[in-house]
């Protein structure tokens, strides 16, 4: 199910609509995490044409990331936003891109979906929790999940007002989350997952503030045993 666009944060920030639109031109620069993610999936030695899932991709900024890496995976970016899947399917048809690698989807849309790695990157905080999503990526069959987000010692739910969205829109939530690692490696364990924390580079997991809320971002790359 797609969240009702009225009661999003995401589909509120005009600021946020142009960001996405030119990253997904590829007119700004490369984010730190975006590289990084790349660099990482890149060591995994996955054949040319493997499929990869970019759960809650936005634009589909990160498809730049790929090609600039000469990584050639199959790339799929599904995203519940509607403002940041329209900016990122405009973008791709100018750029001679297929706009179909972008889909408008909820988690519960990748049933009968099949993959060989997923990302989350930046994403799961945002979420009401990480098991589901997580636990669909799994379901697609995945061997590698690589999830970047907001690692703590311990978990944390926080449902809380943006405050930077357009005016007359700040009234809204969202969910501001915090995870524990320990926690989410005990999860990916029990789907038989084996995990690996890696720092950061841009913010050596230092905290800092994103719209007013503290952050410390951090890799959990997850490979299947089996």
């Amino acid at each position: 199910m797609i969240p009702d666009p009225e009661l999003s944060i995401w589909e509120h920030s005009e600021g946020l609509r142009r960001l996405l639109k030119r990253r997904a031109l590829d007119q700004e620069p490369e984010m730190d995490c975006a590289a990084q993610a790349a660099e990482i999936l890149g060591s995994l030695g996955l054949a040319p044409g493997s499929r990869l899932l970019d759960l809650g991709c936005g634009a589909g900024h990160f498809l730049h990331s790929l090609r600039r890496r000469g990584i050639e995976l199959d790339y799929a970016g599904l995203d519940s936003s509607p403002a940041a899947v329209n900016a990122g399917k405009d973008a791709f048809a100018g750029l001679s891109l297929d706009p179909g690698m972008l889909r408008l989807a909820s988690m519960d849309d990748l049933k009968g979906v099949r993959a060989d790695a997923a990302l989350f990157m930046n994403v799961l905080s945002f979420c009401p929790d990480y098991r589901r999503p997580v636990d669909r990526a799994a379901g697609c069959g995945a061997k590698a999940i690589l999830i970047r987000d907001n690692f703590w010692p311990e978990t944390v739910i926080s449902w809380d007002i943006d405050g930077y969205l357009d005016s007359g829109w700040n009234h809204l939530k969202g969910y501001w989350n915090r995870y524990s690692y320990s926690e989410m490696e005990c999860f990916l364990g029990s789907l038989g997952f084996a995990c690996e924390r890696i720092q950061d580079r841009r913010t050596g997991g230092r905290e800092e503030l994103v719209v007013g809320k503290p952050y410390r971002w951090g890799f959990l790359l997850a490979l299947r045993l089996a």
